[in-house]
């Protein structure tokens, strides 16, 4: 397979045909040359002539450029490495990453409808694809190597964390590329050193405080749980009274909201059984119930799910009220798990919270220096 380059025009000032002349094409008497050239060559691949009308970056400039990307296309041959999707316009144009990277999303989309992955996540895997999309463009997803990725890492700034997390959502869309079989190398990422999270917390006679000084019963008996219970608050608005068992004083934690989706697990993927805290228990017997709606926690005529976001701002403007600034996830689990390790140790803690890395529970009891205070000189 030698193939050439050609032109479909003639001269425009004589309507000759133009003449191939070494590494070129021109007309003799005029000395003009097309702007339009093509090389044509014989796939074996495909059993057909193909034509290719420019390399990667754009159509052809000149003849002289048609016939350099001709050369490196008969060395490709030559050594076996020849790959026609790279030069064939209908092949490359799916494998550019902007093309490719949608094609993921929309995969993603799908596995979202279908349940297998939360509204939360596709929501931050969307500004994540733009990012890729504006560093990496047009690139062939087949070129993106161990040093673009570099490139790409050291144009991001933010936290540790945030960085951690969009090179470790395209990781996996480059590791979906390797198993779908459209790259045949996976690029290597740079490890990134996230610092510990400085978890804020409270003195749980301070949280009773606030708590206890949340005029609304509903909006007050949603903390408490959240808090006693040491649940994410995206469960506790998903409670239903077919979750408690008051006879035995226990609850199901088998549900948790992402946005405003219901998923039918909890955000570990875990069904989770708990004692039942005699004040919460109280709580939630001293709450109406609605006529139709399911859930524990409920808004409105229609008993529309409770608002995560109103217990949040809630719990933040009561704690200011009283001096404290602090969100409702830490003034809440974190500040209840981080006395309960102290006080009955990390495994049984580790249990409650249904942590499955004990490294995650061993956070709460850093937050509490004073078990640690034997260690210092006694006067």
């Amino acid at each position: 397979m030698k193939g050439n380059v050609y032109t479909r025009e003639k001269c425009p000032l004589c309507g000759q045909k133009f003449q191939r002349n070494d590494n070129d094409i021109i007309c003799p008497d005029h000395l003009t040359r097309p702007r339009r050239v093509y090389i044509q060559l014989y796939d074996k691949t495909l059993h057909k002539c193909i034509n290719i009308w420019g390399d990667r970056k754009g159509r052809f400039e000149s003849p002289s450029h048609a016939f350099r990307v001709l050369t490196k296309i008969r060395a490709e041959i030559d050594e076996g490495s020849y790959d026609v999707t790279r030069y064939v316009a209908e092949k490359l144009k799916p494998l550019k990453f902007s093309n490719w990277s949608q094609v993921w999303l929309e995969k993603k989309k799908i596995e979202t409808q279908k349940g297998l992955k939360a509204p939360s996540y596709f929501k931050i895997l969307q500004i994540y694809v733009r990012k890729y999309q504006a560093f990496f463009g047009e690139i062939d997803i087949r070129d993106i190597s161990t040093k673009k990725i570099y490139e790409f890492y050291l144009s991001l700034s933010g936290k540790p964390h945030y960085i951690e997390n969009i090179l470790s959502a395209l990781k996996k869309l480059m590791q979906d590329a390797f198993r779908w079989e459209d790259i045949t190398n996976m690029p290597r990422f740079p490890k990134i050193d996230v610092p510990e999270p400085d978890m804020n917390i409270i003195d749980l006679d301070i949280q009773d405080k606030i708590i206890q000084a949340i005029p609304d019963p509903m909006d007050r008996a949603y903390i408490l749980f959240t808090a006693r219970e040491m649940v994410r608050p995206s469960e506790t608005r998903a409670l239903q009274w077919q979750d408690i068992d008051l006879k035995h004083d226990r609850v199901i934690i088998r549900r948790h909201f992402s946005i405003n989706e219901l998923r039918y697990a909890t955000k570990a993927k875990q069904i989770k059984h708990l004692p039942l805290d005699g004040e919460v228990k109280r709580g939630l017997l001293s709450l109406p119930r609605h006529l139709t709606s399911p859930f524990i926690f409920w808004k409105g005529k229609n008993g529309r799910p409770f608002s995560e976001s109103w217990a949040r701002k809630i719990f933040k403007r009561i704690a200011r009220a009283q001096g404290i600034n602090i969100s409702l996830y830490n003034g809440t689990r974190h500040s209840s798990a981080t006395e309960a390790a102290d006080r009955v140790g990390i495994d049984a803690t580790q249990e409650f919270l249904h942590h499955t890395n004990r490294r995650m529970t061993e956070r709460y009891v850093k937050q509490n220096p004073d078990r640690l205070r034997k260690v210092l000189r006694i006067p």
